[in-house]
């Protein structure tokens, strides 16, 4: 596990966004709304990204979900594009967790694409999961705790997603908790009472690029028959001064 720690400017309004699971060198991959995502981050004033994981789809020859009838990219290529696209971000980006597709490149000895990715760019690298503590550079400082992992849960019903993610609050402290690898996009808030009194605490999956189906493929999704999911990713907005946060699905 990683602790990090990162300072921005304040600002009234301060949107973060989770990015990850965009599955890039996939068939499925929506190349087309990845870049719209990016691109809003790149031109969004105070706009700032977490990398969650999976940005690339890893699936070699030697995996199972491996089908020799589509097209295939060497892991080196796919990489570049990705650099490429977070190249105009970078300055925005707070960290960037690994997930479980580039940890098998990991886990086989090849390479931490998501490690390599972090120190070219320039940012934080977070491991499979981590605590970040995001500070106003401005005194008296505001703090947002965010506790990140890049997910374990999957499962086709959203009710068993809930509770493992809000169960995290059981056993790790933070104001926030996002966890992606599921590519299931949505949010709930629950309220933590204590002696200084009530405090919103928000959790998120934090969505995917990757279509479960279309069209002209088959995808391993597809075939796993998982069910399409709504694409895109969860918008959090941090009011530093009023010591709130929103999120915007």
């Amino acid at each position: 596990m990683y602790r990090l720690r990162q300072f921005i400017p304040n600002a009234e309004q301060i949107q973060i966004i989770p990015l990850g699971d965009c599955h890039f060198g996939s068939p499925n991959c929506n190349l087309k709304y990845l870049k719209e995502t990016i691109s809003f981050i790149e031109n969004t004033p105070n706009c700032y990204m977490i990398g969650m994981g999976d940005y690339f789809d890893c699936v070699i020859p030697k995996d199972p979900r491996f089908d020799p009838s589509e097209e295939y990219n060497l892991i080196d290529e796919n990489y570049e594009v990705i650099k490429k696209l977070f190249e105009p971000i970078k300055q925005k980006i707070l960290c960037l967790l690994i997930g479980n597709h580039e940890y098998h490149l990991v886990s086989d000895g090849y390479a931490n694409l998501a490690q390599r990715l972090a120190t070219e760019l320039g940012t934080a690298y977070g491991g499979f999961s981590c605590f970040l503590r995001l500070e106003t550079k401005e005194k008296p400082n505001k703090r947002l705790v965010f506790y990140l992992h890049h997910g374990w849960f999957s499962g086709r019903k959203r009710g068993s997603k809930i509770n493992n993610l809000e169960d995290m609050m059981r056993d790790y402290e933070a104001d926030v908790y996002l966890a992606g690898h599921s590519h299931d996009l949505f949010a709930t808030r629950r309220v933590r009472l204590s002696f200084n009194g009530a405090r919103k605490i928000v959790f998120a999956n934090t969505g995917s690029f990757l279509e479960t189906s279309t069209w002209g493929t088959t995808g391993y999704g597809e075939r796993a028959g998982f069910p399409p999911q709504k694409l895109g990713v969860v918008k959090l907005k941090w009011y530093p001064d009023k010591d709130d946060i929103h999120i915007i699905e």
